[in-house]
């Protein structure tokens, strides 16, 4: 079972883990810049000092297989038996692939097939840095090869320990904060829908919606410190949520607005949530695709509109969090739009209760495109 911590200040755990675990070697991986920036590096450089340590930091935000084989080389070079990660969710997805692929090394890598028979972990601890991508509470983590992205997923690549404190949130800029919220937000709301969902997954999903609705714009337009508390705990259950219900199809699209446009992932979400959620709701027996049937999605989508309708739409949400939806498509040439629809990831638009039409979403995209 997974350690979790969440409060402000939860860091000084690492002192206390690191004396459970009494690692010989520890393995750090961090983004290049947060790792300073948040104040991380300053309150455990002197705990680090009484131990042999090898740093990562060299890979990208969306992590390639290069970058993954970079790591392995590194960690293989001086093995360690504890890994620690501490950055957004590229950095935690790091620290899980280094630890799924150590074992097998390039060899694996270089193979057709991606997923690892002899995966041997070792222990891992994780400092998330954003509140956002619920990766130190999922089983999976994400790289590109070439311009496609790969999901890699065993139930042990979850981290053993998840020290969330949100002072370390506090240094991100509003935007940053504004998109990590709203992949949290989306992951909340797609977990709820998905036709992957569970009783305990929508549980979670629910008090994610709730949290995430209610105090982002707080975290993002004053820096509240009790706002920042409860979207991490919003964003670690609905990192909880997808870690058994996955995502769905904005998730699906979002990936090729990052890829083909540079556009970070939570705002890449964002395009496309408000659709999905109007298309949801108006579930039938025609195109649903959940084999619970239509009375279970249409249950589902209330209790999801109960939440957000109350509060408003998700249009004024965005707005209220400064996330441009209409000025960003306006400005994608049709030809870039079916693109990234024609790359869709299929594996996460399985998880749609609805089926899904490509062409009714090039037409919603092109709404206002040149």
């Amino acid at each position: 079972m997974q350690n979790i911590f969440i409060y402000p200040g939860a860091i000084q755990e690492v002192q206390t883990t690191l004396m459970n675990l009494k690692p010989s070697r520890v393995f750090l991986v961090t983004g290049k810049k947060s790792f300073e920036k948040c104040g991380a590096e300053g309150r455990l450089k002197w705990l680090f000092e009484n131990y042999k340590l090898t740093h990562f930091n060299d890979f990208e935000t969306d992590p390639s297989l290069e970058d993954v084989e970079r790591g392995v080389q590194l960690f293989n070079a001086k093995p360690c038996d504890l890994i620690i990660s501490v950055g957004g969710g590229s950095a935690i997805d790091m620290a899980k692939l280094i630890n799924y692929y150590h074992h097998d090394g390039e060899k694996k890598l270089a193979a057709e097939t991606l997923a690892c028979t002899e995966f041997s972990p070792v222990k891992h601890l994780c400092l998330p840095t954003t509140a956002g991508s619920g990766s130190e509470s999922t089983h999976f983590a994400v790289m590109y090869i070439g311009d496609k992205k790969f999901s890699i997923a065993h139930p042990e690549l979850i981290p053993d320990f998840a020290i969330i404190d949100s002072e370390l949130h506090y240094s991100q800029t509003p935007y940053q904060k504004a998109v990590s919220g709203v992949d949290a937000l989306a992951q909340a709301i797609e977990s709820f829908w998905s036709t992957r969902s569970t009783e305990e997954s929508r549980v979670y999903s629910e008090k994610a919606l709730g949290l995430i609705w209610d105090y982002l714009p707080a975290t993002v337009n004053t820096g509240d410190k009790i706002a920042h508390l409860n979207i991490a705990i919003g964003a670690n259950m609905a990192g909880r949520a997808i870690n058994i219900a996955k995502t769905t199809a904005a998730h699906a699209m979002s990936y090729g607005f990052t890829k083909q446009v540079g556009l970070p992932h939570g705002h890449a979400v964002a395009l496309t949530l408000a659709y999905f959620l109007e298309l949801h709701s108006n579930v039938n027996d025609g195109n649903c695709n959940d084999l619970r049937g239509v009375a279970h999605v249409q249950e589902v989508m209330n209790k999801i509109i109960s939440v957000v309708g109350s509060r408003g739409s998700l249009e004024e949400f965005f707005q209220n969090n400064s996330i441009e939806i209409d000025t960003i498509t306006k400005e994608i040439p049709q030809s870039t739009l079916q693109v990234i629809v024609d790359s869709i990831n299929e594996e996460r638009l399985a998880n749609n209760p609805l089926k899904v039409n490509k062409a009714e979403i090039i037409k919603y995209l092109s709404r206002n495109a040149k």
